[in-house]
């Protein structure tokens, strides 16, 4: 049987010589049986008619036709051909003698559209270009494909042939067309195509319209671009996740995942196995944020460096005389590694390089402090509707900030929104279960992402989502993020939640930088309002949200007539809530009442603890101490208590002194933050300076006056009633997402 026909098509349209080594370049070929057209688009120019005078005795076959562009030149000659196959080629570029051969031996025994190969630029500017394997996803965003390639000539008839009107990028939209009809090529890892880079071309012409281009196709291609299709796409040639499974799982986050039976090898480089377990939701998505984090396994190095480090010098003008002559210092810069200049920007703790140089080579990459990072890109299932919301915190809990955020979590209907929790530095888990019930994913980032790419990952996330508001409290991470978020997704809602001034933690005045991405400020007391109102926020932006308890939850309860007196401290035992100093008013109030009849609660756990239990050994009061660990149902302990104590170097409006006032005891606090707006005389004792003696004075003359201390919790609940219902809290929170 004879080998097939190859047709070789070169459009010409006021060609100069190169065309005659385009058409010895054909005529060169190794493979027995080709024919070559050539297609005269319209030339008007005198020399290179005289050229095309010459190349059409040069030719199988001559074609003339009025100027209509490249498309309808290639259409002209793919129409005249009689081979099988047809290779398209510009009349200033060459094809290597083997390039047919190797290309029909490609495709011998297959049933892809075409074969291509690798190419060397050549001209005022010289590079090799390896394309590497078909992808019809890495197709989507850029045309990596060089247009000659040996193409079926059928699939050209089926797929309709180039667009006619398309000027530019004619051959990315015929690839992208006969990819949408499931037909793909094969990759000939071979420099077998020489493509000429010599002043002004049609690429460049394109490239100077290139929105305008790539909008035009994805018009014209919905079954590629809509977001269900991309994602089907995705999955199909670059997953973010394989997942090892009997049984594909139907229950995760994302769409872009690759089910594969045990023993397959798999396509992407993070793999999940779901053999004989049951797959969290986020399983795959923590699975891909942890591979590309660097905390999971490592990609092995790409082929091709060689070439891409040529390329690299080439782009940043390294190997120009000119640029070495005039620009020594920034040349010489340019050589050093990126990595390099990232660890060294980090260790000086200011930007002694700038880092933006790098972007033109990586342009899907964003600068986040000193490392240059691509966001990973994976594609979440469809919100079917849903606005989604993304709760950005440190911790998943618990704690009193978790609490408010867990409330505004409350008033989101899930039928109206999607919830996300993304905790950046969570020390533990235990709310995770209570988490799980109010929002519809969670995020324990810490576990699968490292500090380094922590801010990036946010955007990731928040980008991947698509999400409608951010909700960020307390992350510095989150805030970080916000600029890059708003330029991801321009018309986000941006919320933040402050609780507390404080000069040694001032959260408002560390963020001033990207105030103004935020397009609401939530301050959770008049302290924090005023503090944002002196720092430059327009009124107009700032909420302030009076701190709510749930006063069917605590109730009073009657003052109990036991010989102990219990004092409550419900607080994590960290250095800001001041633990140590609470040891130290035990002491001063067992002088003040040498008969011990009392007893301090300690309902809390943190970093402190082993140092707190410490010091009341030491000083002998460990008969004095209980101490309960973290207790998740603080309201019992509330009712048995005759005063709650809470000394802390910094606060907010605490949810406890609330919940405490609701409990209707006294409280004994400092006088710090927004704990004067919620405290006074009428129910509780403020201190104005962190002295034990102080504190234990205002404790002993609450415990020494029950019936006073009957009149405050009686006034502290009215408070509460009046003005820190629950209910106009949430009510508040909702109106931010209407």
């Amino acid at each position: 049987m004879p080998d097939p026909l190859v047709s070789v098509v070169i459009p010409a349209y006021n060609p100069a010589t190169f065309l005659l080594a385009a058409i010895a370049s054909a005529a060169a070929q190794t493979y027995p049986r080709t024919e070559i057209i050539l297609v005269n688009d319209g030339t008007d120019q005198p020399e290179s008619r005289a050229i095309l005078d010459r190349a059409s005795h040069l030719v199988s076959a001559y074609i003339e036709q009025p100027n209509r562009g490249l498309g309808a030149a290639r259409n002209a000659g793919f129409r005249a051909a009689q081979g099988e196959y047809v290779v398209p080629l510009d009349a200033d570029d060459s094809l290597d003698g083997a390039y047919i051969a190797e290309c029909v031996a490609a495709l011998d025994g297959s049933d892809a559209a075409f074969a291509y190969s690798d190419y060397q630029v050549f001209g005022k500017r010289s590079y090799a270009e390896q394309p590497g394997e078909f992808n019809l996803y890495r197709l989507l965003d850029r045309n990596y494909l060089s247009y000659a390639a040996l193409i079926r000539k059928r699939d050209w008839e089926e797929a309709g042939g180039y667009n006619e009107p398309m000027k530019g990028y004619e051959d990315w939209e015929f690839w992208l067309r006969l990819g949408a009809r499931g037909r793909f090529g094969r990759y000939v890892p071979k420099p077998l195509f020489r493509y000429r880079r010599d002043g002004e071309s049609m690429y460049d012409s394109a490239l100077a319209r290139h929105p305008e281009l790539v909008a035009y196709i994805r018009g014209l291609h919905p079954e590629l671009y809509e977001y269900e299709n991309r994602a089907r796409i995705k999955a199909r040639w670059s997953p973010a996740v394989s997942i090892i499974a009997v049984q594909p799982p139907d229950n995760q986050t994302i769409a872009d995942v690759e089910v594969i039976a045990p023993g397959k090898s798999p396509l992407a480089p993070a793999v999940v196995s779901a053999i004989d377990i049951v797959l969290e939701p986020e399983a795959a998505e923590l699975a891909a944020l942890a591979h590309w984090s660097g905390s999971g396994s490592q990609r092995p190095p790409p082929s091709g460096a060689r070439n891409r480090l040529h390329r690299h010098l080439l782009n940043a003008e390294l190997l120009s005389f000119d640029s070495w002559t005039h620009h020594p210092a920034r040349s010489l810069a340019r050589l050093i590694p990126l990595r390099i200049k990232e660890g060294i920007n980090t260790f000086a703790g200011r930007p002694v390089f700038d880092l933006s140089f790098y972007l033109q080579f990586r342009p899907n990459s964003v600068l986040f402090g000193d490392a240059v990072i691509e966001p990973l890109v994976y594609y979440p299932k469809p919100a079917l509707g849903r606005k989604r919301v993304a709760l950005m915190n440190p911790h998943l809990g618990p704690g009193g900030a978790e609490s408010v955020l867990y409330d505004i979590a409350s008033t989101l209907c899930s039928s109206r929104f999607e919830t996300l929790l993304l905790a950046t530095q969570s020390r533990d888990d235990r709310w995770l279960a209570k988490w799980r019930e109010r929002v519809s994913h969670v995020y324990d980032l810490a576990r699968a992402v490292t500090p380094e790419r922590m801010t990036a990952a946010l955007c990731s996330v928040i980008s991947n989502w698509r999400c409608d508001y951010i909700v960020v409290q307390n992350s510095l991470y989150g805030y970080a993020a916000l600029p890059h978020i708003k330029k991801l997704l321009p018309s986000i809602q941006i919320i933040d939640v402050i609780h507390s001034v404080d000069e040694a933690w001032d959260q408002i005045g560390a963020t001033t930088q990207v105030a103004s991405y935020i397009d609401m400020r939530v301050a959770m007391s008049q302290a924090v309002r005023d503090r944002l109102l002196a720092l430059g926020t327009s009124e107009s932006k700032i909420l302030l949200v009076a701190n709510g308890v749930d006063l069917d939850r605590f109730r009073p309860a009657p003052l109990h007539s036991n010989s102990t007196k219990p004092i409550l401290f419900a607080a994590r035992l960290d250095p800001v809530k001041q633990p140590l100093l609470v040891a130290g008013i035990a002491q001063a109030l067992s002088i003040l009442r040498p008969q011990r009849d009392f007893r301090f609660i300690i309902a809390g756990d943190g970093p402190q603890r082993e140092a707190f239990e410490r010091r009341v050994h030491q000083l002998g009061l460990d008969s004095l101490f209980d101490f309960r660990g973290q207790v998740d149902d603080l309201a019992p302990l509330y009712a048995a208590c005759d005063v709650l104590l809470l000394p802390s170097r910094s606060e907010g409006v605490p949810l406890v002194v609330l919940e405490a006032l609701a409990s209707a005891r006294p409280v004994v606090a400092s006088s710090v933050g927004g704990i004067p707006e919620v405290l006074d005389s009428s129910c509780g004792i403020l201190i104005e300076k962190a002295d034990a003696g102080e504190f234990a004075r205002a404790i002993h003359s609450l415990l020494a006056q029950p019936d006073l201390r009957e009149k405050m919790g009686i006034a502290g609940r009215k408070k509460m009633e009046a003005n820190h219902d629950i209910r106009r809290t949430r009510a508040a929170f909702a109106g931010l997402f209407a």
